[in-house]
């Protein structure tokens, strides 16, 4: 057995055919960070046959004279509980790289390490500490079960699995479906972006990541669109809709206030009217607030006659998955909920076409009141998502010395690539 590079279209038939797989492990991704930063390998293990055994895309960063590392996006394409196999693919792999001075090679392997359940609490269901153990036998350095966003991409996840019947929006928690219904209130629609909206999406999002730039969703619009994987969205209000909706809704309830009137000038000389005037008070402002939304709408109208965007969404489709990658939403208008609306309806779409698992992106695992991701951790896990916690990013030392020396001049060489204001 040795370790080869694989051609691109080698690489995609042994990928798309292997049970475990994800977007990160794919030509596209490698094309993408190719042109950013990267360049990007495709490497098997191959039998004395030529049957490719294992196989992993490599990004290589040359970050100093002599100095250069890899990562391996999400692991390997390997069983992982083939000890045997991890074991000669690991020794291959280290004499491979090696040869081609490498310092060392991360891994941060798509594999649930426990099962939790929604309060972050271990349960019983899943247990691959086994495999954790191996690698670490195997030579791999863990960086240990961090609770938030320390790695190179995260290592818990809050993922939604539907059944082919379910009924997506009775699968969310009573508080993200009732934001649903205060967005479709407040006249929210979802737009499908094109090529030409990226700057505009990059404009909304661009606070998340200041390390991507405008070119990189330009280029992941390209490389992933021609392979039908990726998709852009939008949360609009039509504020044509607004207006239409907050008067219908006023009318109702108008509708409804003048009955309250009715039943209670009926009951007047009657000692049990407690009920009538809650319900009367309750009507009144309802009625108060749809009043004002009117108002609003119809300002907002005037100013923006074609609809006004307020949120910005990305995902990726790949093996049977929606992957939400990114989003944002313009801070002015987050009362309108718009980001709850748009993940309601992408899921309801993509269900529908017979996708059964979204992996809306990462999440905290912690749970403390004063944790600063708590809001985005529960507000993920209100679509009905479970968490995934992952096994964790790994070293594999490939040179100890150059490795020791890079950690050390590495704070150096980042102050030398930091952009002169």
């Amino acid at each position: 057995m040795e370790i080869v590079q694989l051609t691109n279209e080698q690489f995609e038939n042994f990928s798309k055919n292997y049970n475990i797989k994800n977007f990160n492990q794919t030509v596209e991704y490698g094309t993408l960070m190719d042109r950013h930063n990267f360049d990007d390998y495709y490497l098997g293990l191959i039998d004395d046959n030529n049957n490719i055994l294992a196989a992993t895309l490599i990004l290589v960063n040359k970050v100093f004279i002599g100095y250069k590392w890899g990562y391996c996006p999400r692991g390997y394409l390997i069983d992982y509980n083939d000890f045997n196999l991890l074991s000669i693919f690991t020794e291959k792999l280290k004499l491979y790289l090696k040869r081609r001075n490498f310092m060392f090679v991360k891994i941060d392997p798509d594999i649930i390490y426990r099962s939790r359940n929604n309060k972050g609490e271990i349960t019983n269901e899943i247990n691959n500490t086994k495999i954790l153990e191996n690698l670490v036998s195997l030579g791999y350095e863990h960086s240990g079960f961090n609770l938030n966003f320390e790695n190179i991409k995260p290592r818990t996840c809050a993922v939604t699995t539907l059944n082919k019947d379910d009924i997506v929006f009775n699968k969310y928690t009573k508080e993200i479906r009732n934001k649903i219904r205060k967005a479709e209130k407040k006249g929210i629609e979802v737009v499908k972006g094109t090529p030409q909206d990226i700057k505009q999406f990059y404009n909304i999002i661009k606070y998340k990541n200041e390390k991507r730039k405008l070119n990189y969703y330009l280029d992941m619009f390209e490389i992933f669109g021609n392979s039908d994987m990726f998709e852009l969205y939008f949360g609009v209000i039509n504020t044509t809709k607004y207006i239409e909706k907050s008067k219908q809704l006023f009318e109702e309830e108008e509708k409804r206030n003048n009955d309250i009137n009715q039943e209670l000038e009926e009951n007047i000389n009657s000692n049990n009217t407690n009920n009538i005037i809650k319900r009367k008070m309750y009507s009144d402002s309802l009625l108060n607030n749809y009043k004002k939304n009117m108002v609003l709408a119809t300002d907002l109208y005037k100013e923006n006659p074609t609809g006004i965007i307020v949120s910005a969404t990305v995902i990726i489709k790949y093996n049977n998955e929606i992957y939400f990658l990114i989003d944002g939403i313009n801070s002015e208008y987050k009362s309108y909920c718009a980001n709850h609306y748009v993940i309601y309806q992408l899921m309801n779409k993509y269900h529908q076409e017979g996708y059964n698992r979204f992996n809306l992106n990462g999440i905290s695992l912690d749970f403390n009141k004063n944790s600063e991701y708590l809001g985005l951790t529960r507000f993920k896990l209100g679509f009905g998502a479970h968490i995934e916690e992952y096994l964790g990013e790994f070293s594999l030392i490939i040179n100890k010395n150059k490795t020791s020396t890079y950690k050390k001049i590495n704070p150096v060489i980042e102050w030398l690539n930091e952009p002169v204001l």
